[in-house]
């Protein structure tokens, strides 16, 4: 809860402290003349001689005589401050004081006031206790000064003198500090206190404890005490005793492990990683620890002999990776069996362990591939590992460039230090073995390299040297071989187009293709697959495309096997899907269960990249066309000559052909120009085996519905 004198305190101060650096930034732009001037165009704007006038003609006056030393905003600001207390108008009398420096008191009167924020924390405590001494004793404070001021004649204030002579009257008596906190809040001038400003805080706080209800005057913590003195209370400071100092002044200051902070438990998802890629690394056989105690194999065991068996496999708090009591029974609860919660599933944790080296019922799935160990166990860091900073970085690329620059052999220098070669030496030992090497560090660099290079091992200089002095890898002959044979052996065919890669495309020919040669498929596809498993490798389905004498791009065949690969296997090709896909020209499938449906037959379509045409060819070839189809008469004599050269009905002729049926009846050849022609053998065209030939019914076809299609104009 806050007090009435603790709301906004430093919202005055700094409205006061803006506007004296205005009025000083004013004073030092306007000499005595321009001063004397901006005093008499303000008293022209004063029709009534009131000492104000409004906040526009004391904005416009004051910015046309600064000339751009004040912003719009800083002139606003100055109208605010020096508003007169009814708010009809600005007082420009104050203001004008101020800027010619001809009162100091008004000045000295807005710098004394200015308290920090500890003093005025202060402030408000002395103030409460005054207030609670005069509530206790049901004194007025306005009386004793007003029967001064009366006399005197100050206008709201008394001397210091007579102030300290009725605080000590009423019985309040302030210590020396907290009296000069007193006079400085309230001084005016340089010997008066305004106790109108005064009365009116201690009003304030009166009403405050008004409101929390009538006093109690038995008890004793309510009787005000006889000095009133204040301390401030201490800062609260949590950090102090719980954070590492170390971390605080960016060096080490001990080296004892037993200063570590403890380790936080790990989630279970983790600890499982952890007993994972401790038993790889170890290549520990963990079933074998579990059976001697399952003497039924009925893959049950109790809750202390799991524990014993961790124990024996080194996953316990003494051994080799260290568990908290937690984090034990965390494993037992998750693999606590569902009837009895004494006993514990020991076959589910074993096979969820042996997971880092295979995967059960591998011979199920034999096409599946098994990643020893998986990604996320090969992954972990040591623990103890913390993460990079910036100064490690900048400090690491600096020894990077210093070892390459003057060809220092710093690997020798830390494995002499290293006896055991386990990769690791104490971390008091890093600036000794860098100093060794001629590079030298301060305390706050090694700081760094330790808080990124250290775990609960020490010093991992491996790690360290490989950033440091990395060695080039160097490949051997035979590598060097193999990728020139490669590039050599690779196919630099052409780009593939998109069509290739569209699946609606690529099945569309692929159906048409067995419509057409009445294929069966999955005929040439079940011989590589004598377990009857539904998927074959990429190779095999390449090769039994090929046996079917299925005409297809090797990008098109990718895009089959990338569009029907297994779903869990990706590396095969689930053909049964792509068989059944490809038979639905001939049937469909679950039929009986609708018996009102009426299967359709499929068509295959002719069009492709050989035959498309864009708006420009489009819009020749229909020329081309209605030109043709006026000749009806010609036109329908055309079929015999190109029947005539199909010898084996088969719907189409070549060019040549065409073009010689053409001349013999009429010239037609003469009605159409060569690109019209071009264009007409394009549009009709078809692929049969590896050359282009035209389909001469769909063309006849096209001119007789345009005949008959054809405008007709009566008139």
């Amino acid at each position: 809860m806050k007090l009435p004198c603790q709301e906004n305190p430093t919202a005055e101060n700094d409205r006061a402290l803006l506007a004296w650096k205005l009025c000083r930034r004013i004073r030092a732009t306007l000499d005595r003349y321009h001063a004397q001037d901006l005093r008499n165009c303000l008293r022209r704007h004063d029709l009534c001689s009131s000492g104000t006038v409004q906040g526009y003609d004391f904005a416009r006056t004051v910015a046309g005589a600064l000339r751009g030393c004040l912003s719009e905003n800083e002139i606003c600001h100055l109208a605010e401050y020096f508003r007169s207390p009814d708010g009809g108008g600005v007082a420009y009398g104050l203001f004008l004081d101020v800027v010619a420096a001809e009162d100091e008191g008004v000045v000295g009167k807005e710098l004394e006031r200015t308290l920090s924020v500890s003093e005025h924390r202060r402030l408000s405590l002395v103030l409460m206790e005054i207030t609670q001494a005069l509530r206790f004793r049901e004194q007025v404070l306005r009386p004793y000064f007003e029967d001064y001021d009366l006399i005197a004649g100050n206008g709201g204030s008394v001397t210091l003198a007579y102030f300290k002579r009725v605080l000590y009257f009423l019985g309040i008596t302030l210590r020396k500090p907290e009296f000069t906190l007193l006079a400085k809040r309230f001084m005016v001038g340089h010997y008066k206190i305004d106790y109108e400003a005064f009365i009116e805080e201690i009003d304030g706080l009166l009403r405050y404890l008004d409101g929390r209800g009538p006093i109690d005057r038995e008890c004793d913590g309510e009787v005000p005490a006889k000095i009133i003195a204040v301390e401030l209370p201490k800062v609260d400071r949590p950090e102090v005793g719980t954070v590492d100092l170390a971390k605080v002044l960016q060096k080490d200051t001990a080296y004892h492990p037993c200063l570590a902070p403890s380790r936080q438990e790990r989630d279970f998802r983790t600890l499982m990683l952890r007993i994972q890629r401790y038993v790889w690394e170890n290549r520990v056989r963990i079933r074998e620890f579990f059976e001697q105690y399952d003497t039924f194999q009925c893959g049950l065991i109790s809750r202390s002999q799991f524990v014993r068996a961790m124990d024996a496999v080194g996953l316990s708090g003494l051994h080799r990776l260290p568990l908290t009591d937690g984090e034990v029974r965390s494993v037992c609860d998750r693999y606590g069996d569902a009837r009895d919660v004494n006993r514990i599933r020991w076959d589910r944790f074993t096979d969820d362990v042996d997971e880092v080296f295979t995967v059960k019922n591998l011979d199920k799935g034999a096409f599946r591939e098994v990643e020893s160990p998986p990604e996320e166990v090969g992954g972990l860091e040591r623990e103890g590992c913390r993460e990079s900073r910036d100064l490690a970085k900048e400090l690491v690329d600096c020894i990077r460039t210093l070892v390459a620059a003057r060809r220092v052999l710093i690997e020798p220098v830390f494995k002499d230090f290293d006896p055991h070669r386990n990769g690791h030496i104490s971390r008091s030992q890093v600036g000794e073995a860098l100093s060794m090497a001629r590079v030298f560090i301060t305390e706050e660099q090694r700081y760094a390299l330790n808080e990124r290079y250290s775990d609960d091992l020490g010093f991992n200089y491996v790690d360290f040297l490989k950033d440091v002095d990395p060695c080039p890898k160097i490949a051997s002959a035979y590598e060097e071989m193999q990728d020139r044979l490669a590039k050599i052996n690779a196919d630099a065919g052409p780009e593939p187009h998109p069509h290739e890669q569209d699946i609606v495309r690529v099945l569309a020919k692929v159906k048409g293709q067995v419509v057409r040669r009445r294929l069966r498929i999955v005929d040439y596809m079940r011989g590589f697959d004598p377990l009857n498993h539904h998927r074959i490798t990429c190779d095999q389905f390449r090769r039994g495309l090929a046996t079917a004498s299925i005409d297809l791009s090797p990008t098109e065949v990718r895009t089959l096997a990338r569009i029907f690969q297994t779903p869990l296997h990706h590396d095969t090709v689930d053909y049964k899907r792509f068989c059944d896909t490809v038979a639905e020209v001939d049937y469909q499938c679950n039929l009986e269960k609708a018996p009102r449906l009426v299967p359709l037959r499929h068509f295959p379509s002719e069009d492709g990249p050989h035959n498309h045409l864009n708006f420009e060819e489009r819009t020749i070839v229909s020329k081309a066309l209605q030109r043709l189809a006026r000749q009806a008469d010609v036109v329908s004599n055309l079929s015999a000559p190109l029947r005539d050269f199909d010898r084996n009905h088969l719907g189409v002729v070549n060019r040549n052909q065409l073009i010689r049926a053409m001349a013999t009846r009429g010239e037609l050849h003469n009605v159409v120009s060569s690109r019209e022609f071009e264009l007409l053998c394009k549009c009709f065209g078809v692929e049969i085996g590896h050359r282009r030939e035209v389909n001469y019914r769909a063309l006849l076809a096209s001119l007789d519905y345009l005949y008959a299609n054809r405008e007709n104009h009566p008139f």
